[in-house]
């Protein structure tokens, strides 16, 4: 403050127009990357509270989860050894299109990569038959009970208009081996 008295009132009024131009260059320089923390943080919020949301809405239904999870621990099939499960899900699939008058052909045994949850077991064929057996065969696969999935579905007709050719992939999910422990 000794410094400003002793100045003339023009050195002062200099000296006040120097500092308001280097706190409006301060400004300047600062303002953009303030504006951009602000969206920023503007935006880690709205994440944040969408994640609080789903999190609400999850924990609001764990009950439910929990009994699903008991159920699925309770009835979902334990993957066996080796390809056996391949191989009789394929006979079974050849039993079940066999009593809907369909055909099965083109058989291929998917690898499938097991998850965190489930052990896949799959395979692509092609079915051929009259369209209701192929409504029944399909209406028996999805049974969600079974566990089994109809992942790729083609139908083409035929040269009869009442047979139709289907190519397909289904899956089987079975308890990973680890999770039949628990």
């Amino acid at each position: 403050m000794k410094i400003l008295n002793n100045l003339k009132p023009s050195e002062r009024f200099l000296a006040f127009v120097l500092l308001g131009i280097a706190v409006l260059l301060l400004n300047l320089l600062m303002l953009p990357q303030l504006l951009a923390a602000n969206r920023e943080g503007k935006t880690k919020g709205a994440e944040l509270t969408a994640k609080l949301g789903a999190a609400e809405g999850w924990m609001s239904k764990k009950d439910f989860w929990a009994e699903r999870e008991k159920w699925l621990l309770e009835n979902q099939p334990v993957i066996a050894e080796g390809r056996t499960d391949s191989l009789n899900q394929l006979e079974r699939l050849q039993r079940t299109a066999k009593s809907s008058d369909l055909t099965i052909s083109d058989i291929r045994l998917l690898q499938l990569t097991e998850t965190a949850f489930y052990t896949p077991v799959g395979a692509k064929f092609t079915v051929n038959g009259p369209w209701s057996g192929m409504v029944s065969f399909l209406e028996t696969l999805q049974t969600p009970t079974r566990f089994k999935v109809v992942t790729r579905f083609t139908i083409k007709s035929a040269e009869e208009p009442a047979k139709i050719q289907c190519e397909m992939e289904i899956q089987r999910w079975f308890q990973r081996s680890n999770s039949s422990s628990k």
